[in-house]
């Protein structure tokens, strides 16, 4: 009797637990991220960089302005030419009247300057360049921590021998890379009407960066730069907040808001997250916390708290201000139609021989639409013709882009 009872006993314990790791399993599973309200040009994905696998995304394939994350573009390109020996970091570059011209944010490379004129009393204002040579390194520098405009355009011209061939190597790579909802037409982000790519493609390019050039990768975690006296700090704030954020690139002008594709790598496991159309800088950041910690749920990682605030880093010498004040035009993205659309991975897969399908974990299933208003009908944009880069019609405009 004693036997059957104590038989009897586990039978029902066994069972208990039996029924109750269905909804053990259900409890530990991540939630995905909230999805707040968002302005209609906002989208977002996080990817596993190992694989290319899409863990989230939302309207990661709309057509967004880039703003200086295609600076990110840039800087891929950069890196071939010093891993091919076209170009060496310690190499001096000409800065052109072009370059230099440059709207915020820049390296000053043009001074102007008002003086009393001595014959007829009047004030007279004279601009001026006063830098005419930079070294690659500074040039990257510059570009990937201040988010320089003119020194992009330096790059380009020494690689493309103009912006408008530096914008057709662009494509090229983005068409390489499987990035089909890119095009760009400068190598800086500033507005021009048939510059634009999506999430999706912003994340692929993030992820060829660090796989094809670990060796230079690390000039997107510079938090901070000095340049010709003045010092600069990276307006990527995850960097030192965020425990395991160790680069890539910010980015706005007033069309595209706050952008922003950063990478994280956190025990062994590396993953990428892009967000663009946030409304401010703190939006963004928050968006931003959310969706990494979500990708590393999702990947097992344990949550760590925020890193503290390092006291040690310079202050910000530059004279451009926080991010406010772009040039740019009024338009927003639109919503390509795609009825038979393929796996993230997919745009990868021919480029480097990975999978090219993604299977959720249990009990998550990744978004694909956008809880927000219906979006604007679909735009056909014209094809590419050279034009020159954007430059303010007065010199008196301080617009900035970052």
């Amino acid at each position: 009797m004693k036997k059957a009872s104590l038989f009897k006993r586990l039978a029902l314990c066994m069972a208990f637990q039996a029924a109750a790791l269905p909804a053990l399993a259900q409890t530990a599973a991540p939630a995905e991220p909230a999805e707040p309200q968002r302005a209609s040009r906002y989208a977002s994905v996080v990817v596993d960089a190992a694989n290319g696998n899409m863990i989230y995304g939302r309207d990661e394939d709309k057509q967004l302005r880039p703003a200086s994350t295609t600076k990110v573009m840039t800087a891929y390109l950069t890196f071939e030419a010093l891993k091919n020996g076209t170009l060496r970091l310690d190499q001096e570059l000409t800065v052109s009247r072009r370059a230099a011209s440059q709207e915020r944010t820049n390296l000053a490379m043009m001074r102007t300057n008002t003086y009393k004129d001595k014959k007829t009393g009047k004030r007279r204002t004279e601009t001026r360049q006063v830098i005419t040579k930079i070294t690659v390194e500074n040039a990257l520098k510059g570009m990937l921590v201040h988010s320089a405009n003119d020194a992009a355009v330096v790059l380009a011209e020494a690689i493309g021998g103009s912006v408008e061939g530096f914008a057709d190597k662009m494509n090229a790579t983005a068409e390489r890379l499987g990035m089909d909802d890119s095009h760009f037409m400068n190598p800086n982000g500033l507005p021009h009407t048939r510059q634009f790519t999506t999430v999706s493609d912003m994340a692929k390019l993030s992820v060829a960066v660090i796989k094809d050039f670990p060796e230079y990768y690390h000039f997107f975690g510079n938090r901070t730069f000095s340049y010709n006296g003045v010092s600069y700090r990276n307006y990527n704030n995850l960097l030192g907040s965020y425990d395991g954020v160790d680069g890539l690139k910010t980015g706005f002008i007033r069309v595209s808001g706050f952008n922003l594709t950063a990478s994280a790598e956190r025990d062994g496991q590396r993953i990428v997250a892009v967000v663009f159309g946030a409304d401010n800088p703190a939006q963004r950041k928050a968006d931003m916390t959310v969706l990494l910690d979500y990708g590393f749920a999702v990947l097992g990682s344990q949550p760590k708290p925020p890193l503290p605030v390092n006291q040690n880093d310079p202050a910000d010498t530059s004279e451009d201000p926080e991010e406010e004040n772009a040039p740019g035009f009024q338009d927003t993205g639109h919503v390509r139609s795609l009825p038979d659309r393929s796996t993230f991975a997919s745009g990868l897969n021919a480029h480097y021989n990975i999978k090219a399908s993604y299977t959720p974990p249990q009990n998550i299933t990744p978004k694909e639409t956008l809880l927000l208003p219906a979006p604007a009908p679909e735009k056909d944009l014209p094809e590419r013709k050279p034009e020159p880069l954007y430059i303010p019609r007065s010199p008196s405009v301080r617009g900035r882009e970052i």
